[in-house]
């Protein structure tokens, strides 16, 4: 016959394996359960940095559109000012036509003389001069330019203006060309410089 105590012993024995193994049981499952969960939260990280990357992208993206459209825009305002400017510059260009017309027709240079260092005291102005069609400078606003041939200041071809040019040139200033009619005959071209006005958006 067993003794309690052998008895006890063997329970112990037989259950302490039992034990062992459902201890290991619910280890395994909590550490899958961890790493199910430690997954869980990696992918939903990642997903987040994911997604914050494409919006950030995507705001990048109409943003730097967003200034290409603007610097289109300006870009197109500069050159509508730029235009009304020429325009204007043309329009004021008749009546100076008529003017110096008058005078030299009248022989009357220290008048035209009096007229550009008037005009060039306006602002924006920054030279005038007359010459015959043979390119002799006959006024100029800048004295130095008397003693210069025309074709040493500005294209020669614009001593065969038919009519009123605006140009620009390669420092940015508009360049008039009026040519000076007489009856039938060409009189004289006048070319007036003038610095327009930086463009601002104000």
């Amino acid at each position: 016959m067993n003794t309690n105590e052998e008895i006890v012993e063997e329970v112990t024995t037989e259950t302490a394996p039992a034990k062992a193994t459902g201890m290991d049981g619910n280890r395994k499952i909590m550490l899958i359960l961890v790493i199910a969960l430690v997954l869980v939260a990696a992918i939903m990280h990642g997903w987040r940095v994911i997604t914050v990357a494409s919006l950030e992208n995507k705001l990048a993206a109409a943003e730097s559109k967003q200034l290409q459209a603007r610097d289109q825009l300006i870009e197109q305002a500069r050159q509508l000012d730029a235009q009304h400017g020429a325009e204007s510059l043309r329009r004021f260009s008749v009546p100076v036509a008529w003017v110096i017309r008058r005078e030299v027709m009248a022989a009357n240079l220290d008048q035209v003389d009096q007229y550009f260092t008037d005009l060039v005291q306006m602002q924006g102005f920054q030279a005038a001069l007359l010459t015959r069609p043979d390119g002799k400078v006959l006024v100029a606003s800048d004295r130095k330019k008397l003693a210069e041939p025309f074709a040493n200041l500005y294209p020669a071809q614009y001593l065969e203006a038919s009519e009123i040019k605006v140009e620009r040139a390669a420092n940015g200033n508009l360049l008039t060309i009026i040519p000076i009619m007489g009856l039938n005959q060409l009189l004289g071209t006048v070319v007036l410089e003038y610095t327009p006005p930086a463009y601002s958006l104000q």
